[in-house]
This record gives C-alpha cells, structure tokens and sequence, in this order.
C-alpha cells in the first residue's frame, strides 16, 4: 500500500513534534507502511515500500522529506510518517563469581543456568535484592549480591606460570574456588611459535557433585585432582570432527566399575563380558554423545575410580567433569593429539603445584 493511499483513507499518523531538531536524529520506525522514493516529492519514483514499524537511518533533510536509509536502498520519506527512536540507556552488570541464575526472585527457584564469573549481564528489573537479568538468549534472576558495575579486567593467563607443563602443546585447564564445589571454570591454551601459552576458550563447566580430590574413591561423587593425558574420545554418534582416536558408542558397550573384576576401569562389551564383572556403567547414554576420557587411574588400583570422563553436562557430574554440548565440540575438535595435550584439575589455591 502507498502513502498517498494510506493518507486518503484518513488512517491516524504520528506526526514528528520538532522538525529543527531531526538533523540530530539518526533513527526512526515508519508509522504507517511507507514509500521510499527517488525524490523528494510524491512525483518521485517509489523504490520500495516499507511495511509499518520498521526502522529507517537518517540521512539529510529537504523540508518535509528525509533522505534516509533502508536496508541496501536510499531514497526520501516523508518525516511525518516517521517517529524518532528514543535512545534507551542499558544497565550492564558483571558478575563477581560463577552465579546461578534462576526462574524466579528466591533461592528456591529453578536454576535456568549458571552465569560464569566475570560475564556481562544486562538489568532489566528489580526484585527486593535480586535482580532480573538478561544474559545470552536467557532471562531470569541473579542475587544483586554477587554483581557489580566495575568491568572487570581480562582473564589472566595462568598458564603461563605452570612448570609441569614444559613437554606439552596443549592444555586443558579446570579450576575451581575450593575442594567442595561443583561449579568450575574449564579453560583451554595452547602454545603458540615462540612457546608462548595463549588462551583459547574459557567457559564454565562442573565436575563432581562433592568436589575435587586427590584420594578418589570408587562412587564417591569426587572429581580427580591432578594432571592427566587425554584419552580416547568417543559418542553416540559419528565423529564430529575430533583429531583424537575416535570410537562411537552401541548399546553393547559399557565401562566396567566392579572394583573386584580385572576388568575394572576399562572399556567393555556388555554380550562378551558380561560375566566377568558384577557392574558397570552404560556407554550408551545421552551424557556422553559426545565426549573423550581422561586418563586417570590407568594401572587401575582397584577403588581409586572409574570412568572418568569429559563430556556434556548441565549440572554436577558423578567424578566427571563437564560443560554444554556446544563447548564440549570446540574442544574435541581442537585437541590435537600431535601436541601432546593434558587436562588439568584443581583448587585455584593449589595451581601452584602445577
């Protein structure tokens, strides 16, 4: 529908309040479906019609028409179909440590996802001391307690204070606040041509629902601590793209946590073993549609912990360690086993050992 249409029906406008002050004006929304023309003049050729409520740039002025942009076209408009944008100021917050963010204004709601330390959030409302929050594609609620208005400073490389890590290219490295948490930061370097440790994701992940330690126990919901090579990657289904030996899961396979069995902490098929062992977990599940091991209790000690894994989780593992599908591909497609890659786990306090 054209303008001279639109107008004739006697459809209501909004008309823009001062026309001296448009110059400073970079962006308008059309108020009624509108034509850009060649000219500015109803005599000018349309070069499109622009539907209602879009947004137009500002050009320049030639009295009641605006040169203005659409798109890939410029043409001319005219300024009393057109409502200025008013600026909208946004509150950006950074969060002062890993912060859950949840459904609702309480402790008591749902967890949509956990926000990592130092990310950018955006205030939308408040609620008694929690805050509604954007972050990503999510909206919900964060403690106020835990945010601040201060950008916090780049991530520190501390890679490059590790003296363990002289004979390798590549490094994963997981940290977290203390021995008790399950929340971590999952952190990826790799040298570059001068021997140098440059960062090359850092996201948050989780690991085992009690924690971090260095004396594991059969099922006790701990991750490893320590410095581990990495193993063979695996998932349900075809191989991503991973440089990694790659094997894909089938409903025979499964991983053997009998302690008693000299099978223990290995790799099994359920119709040929089966036998051998009084239990063992399920290779065959949605966790690990794609992931790879971590090579931890190789000489498998009977009750020092089995299938110790990195692969996709939203929530504490069970001694794995974890984070979302989409990072867990970045990874597996990076790891290059050329470069000799190792993963590192630990308290923040204790990177010093490493």
């Amino acid at each position: 529908m054209c303008l001279i249409l639109i107008a004739s029906l006697g459809m209501s406008q909004e008309i823009v309040a001062d026309p001296k002050a448009e110059a400073a004006t970079t962006q308008y929304k059309t108020s009624a479906t509108l034509n850009l023309r060649t000219g500015a003049s109803t005599k000018h050729k349309a070069i499109t019609t622009i539907p209602k409520g879009k947004t137009v740039t500002y050009v320049s002025k030639s009295g009641s028409w605006y040169k203005v942009k659409y798109g890939s076209k410029t043409g001319y408009a005219s300024s009393k179909y057109l409502k200025k944008v008013q600026a909208t100021s946004v509150t950006t917050y950074y969060t002062t440590s890993a912060l859950n963010m949840r459904a609702g204004a309480s402790a008591n709601h749902k967890v949509i996802t956990t926000i990592p330390k130092g990310k950018a959030v955006t205030y939308v409302s408040k609620s008694d001391s929690w805050y509604k929050v954007k972050y990503g594609s999510k909206t919900g609620y964060v403690s106020s307690k835990y945010l601040t208005s201060t950008k916090p400073a780049a991530p520190k490389n501390y890679a490059e204070g590790l003296k363990t890590v002289g004979n390798n290219k590549q490094l994963i490295l997981v940290t977290t606040n203390g021995t008790s948490t399950s929340n971590a930061t999952i952190q990826t370097y790799e040298k570059d041509s001068k021997g140098k440790w440059k960062l090359v994701l850092s996201v948050p992940g989780y690991i085992g629902k009690y924690g971090l330690t260095s004396n594991m126990s059969e099922g006790g919901k701990k991750s490893p601590q320590g410095k581990y090579s990495i193993g063979q990657a695996f998932g349900t289904k075809t191989n991503p793209g991973t440089k990694l030996s790659y094997r894909k899961i089938t409903s025979d396979d499964v991983w053997v946590d009998d302690s008693t069995s000299k099978l223990y902490n290995t790799w099994q098929s359920r119709r040929k073993t089966a036998r051998q062992w009084k239990s063992a977990e399920n290779m065959n599940v949605p966790a690990y549609k794609y992931g790879f091991v971590i090579n931890y209790n190789t000489k498998r000690v009977p009750g020092k912990g089995s299938a110790i894994f990195f692969h996709i989780s939203s929530s504490y593992t069970l001694g794995c360690t974890g984070t979302s599908e989409a990072n867990v591909l970045k990874i597996m497609r990076w790891l290059d086993p050329k470069k000799n890659p190792v993963i590192i786990q630990t308290p923040m306090k204790e990177l010093s050992k490493y």
